[in-house]
């Protein structure tokens, strides 16, 4: 696996968000010729702690709940007709972003389209919802 180091560009100059961690590596391999390549990122990529915390802990969480509220099956609606489908972890996480987009006004989008705020936004929102509509507390997260 390449290691990444994330920074940005101010002024003509890339600044490192932990130039520690990079002379670290460095140090750690043998003189020689090196070179670096940048790509620019959109917006600030969420960390896996976030999409580890909201997989492992809030949406299995929300769904042990609605499944103990007797909510086994959810009815959504397709072209003008309604369809009952089975619940599903996956529904829980297309329910709670969801929730996000229309709490922000904005366009449901795929978590891996979400910036690092976005993430935190969808978390937090996700708390808040199941505390207020379900009535369940989520473990709240170490590092997010």
């Amino acid at each position: 696996m390449t290691p990444e180091f994330h920074g940005k560009i101010k002024d003509g100059l890339f600044y490192y968000n932990n130039f520690k961690v990079f002379l670290a590596y460095a140090k750690g391999l043998k003189d020689g010729n090196y070179y670096l390549e940048l790509h620019k990122v959109k917006g600030s990529p969420k960390t896996l702690e976030q999409l580890g915390y909201f997989h492992a802990v809030v949406v299995p969480t929300a769904y042990k709940q609605m499944v103990e509220d007797g909510n086994d099956t959810v009815i959504f609606e397709m072209d003008g007709r309604k369809k009952e489908l089975r619940l599903t972890e996956d529904m829980v996480v297309e329910i709670l972003k969801e929730v996000w987009a229309k709490t922000n006004g904005v366009e449901v989008k795929s978590k891996a389209d979400m910036t690092k705020a976005e993430a935190s936004e969808l978390i937090s929102i996700s708390i808040e919802w199941c505390a207020r509509y379900l009535h369940c507390t989520i473990p709240e997260p170490n590092n997010v």
